[in-house]
């Protein structure tokens, strides 16, 4: 017996010592950088629990060998079959899909966020702009997307459907683009990435096309030569082969979630753009061609670690999200001037939509500080104003305006 008793001593005391080791170790590599970072996290006046919070992901996101014990540990789960990992928060599909969910038991009520938008829509009424909601897809695709019994579902798409027919009631307009994009050319496997939340950018291209379609059946919008520029015959598409881990592979492991391949698109006709960007840290501009202005280098050479986020491939357009940033097209003179109040879905959208566009005007709500619909009244004769989030950024978060 007291030899067993030892033996547990001894395993817990080589535990602690471990422990402490790797604690001594962290401190060594990262204390001064991971004390600035604590330090910010308790700033912009934020309550308690989420200074804890973002105190406890600032030591998460740097501790050593981080990135070797979520290997270890997603190659564990798939050796044992796991279709999870973390408590639920990803899961993988039949196909082999990741995604980002919770229990849900039916959709929820957003009726509330209908409210925030109509009355953004009132105060911006003087800008004469059309607000118009684009609703981009869900992962979770009805009729291809299947989870094994047991799996949580958040009802990210019935939620969807209710707050679209909020928008009816209050009489917004919106563009649901979910099912414009499937059937429409590529497979229901291509339109989102394996280890990612986002959709390809062979899909924005996609939703892109869409989302002009439907604005020259609805207002008999005139784009000239609009067929040319909506035919990806036109642009140029270079793959990246097993070379992009997104936000989901990031959290189980490569060796888990596998890679996906990245399609980068961009026009093989003249562009010449100015793009102003402003992060609430920074701004910079950028002139040239769509190449060159509207589309990163930086995470194709990134050479720092596989999972460092600045090797973040689908972040290469438009530089990724911004609190504030302006394209100016100077190839088209007097086409549409519109505003995108968006989620990160919209970046490479965006991008495709400004070869037909004079200015394309974005605010993220995430990180633009000051006031929304005085930014909306001060933008120069705007002819659209959409609104874009995806099904699971129906949240307060993302309609910080309005109400």
């Amino acid at each position: 017996m007291n030899q067993y008793f030892i033996k547990k001593a001894v395993a817990a005391v080589a535990f602690i010592l471990l422990l402490g080791t790797l604690s001594l170790w962290n401190l060594k590599e990262n204390g001064s950088a991971l004390w600035e970072e604590v330090k910010s996290a308790w700033k912009n006046g934020k309550n308690l629990s989420e200074r804890i919070a973002d105190t406890e992901q600032v030591m998460e996101e740097n501790t050593v060998f981080r990135y070797s014990a979520v290997d270890v540990y997603g190659y564990m789960q798939l050796m044992m079959g796991k279709e999870e990992q973390n408590n639920f928060e990803v899961i993988k599909d039949q196909n082999g899909f990741l995604h980002y969910t919770y229990f849900g038991t039916d959709a929820k009520d957003v009726s509330d966020l209908a409210d925030r938008l109509q009355e953004y829509k009132e105060k911006v009424a003087g800008t004469n702009a059309e607000v118009i909601y684009v609703m981009t897809p869900d992962k979770v695709l009805p009729g291809y997307t299947v989870f094994s019994e047991g799996l949580p579902y958040n009802y990210a798409n019935e939620t969807a459907d209710g707050f679209l027919k909020d928008l009816s009631k209050r009489d917004i307009a919106y563009i649901d683009l979910r099912e414009g994009i499937r059937n429409a050319g590529i497979a229901d496997s291509d339109l989102f990435y394996r280890t990612d939340h986002h959709w390809t950018t062979q899909a924005a291209f996609l939703g892109f096309r869409k989302l002009l379609e439907e604005l020259e059946k609805r207002y008999d919008l005139p784009i000239e030569n609009m067929e040319y520029y909506t035919n990806l015959d036109h642009y140029e598409q270079v793959t990246y082969k097993e070379r992009f881990i997104g936000s989901m592979g990031r959290k189980t492991g490569v060796l888990y979630s596998g890679r996906d391949d990245f399609t980068v698109i961009t026009p093989k006709f003249d562009t010449d753009y100015t793009y102003q960007m402003d992060n609430g840290e920074t701004s910079f501009e950028i002139n040239g061609g769509f190449q060159k202005a509207l589309l990163s280098p930086d995470p194709f050479e990134h050479e720092g670690g596989k999972y460092d986020v600045k090797a973040d491939l689908y972040a290469s357009y438009l530089y990724g999200n911004q609190a504030y940033a302006h394209i100016e097209n100077h190839m088209v003179k007097n086409g549409l001037k519109v505003l995108f109040i968006k989620d990160s879905f919209v970046l490479p959208m965006a991008s495709f939509l400004s070869t037909v566009c004079s200015d394309i005007y974005l605010v993220d709500p995430r990180y633009y500080d000051s006031d929304i619909t005085e930014l909306t009244n001060s933008l120069p004769a705007l002819d659209y104003i959409f609104v874009s989030f995806n099904p699971q950024s129906l949240t307060e978060e993302f309609f910080s305006f309005g109400g």
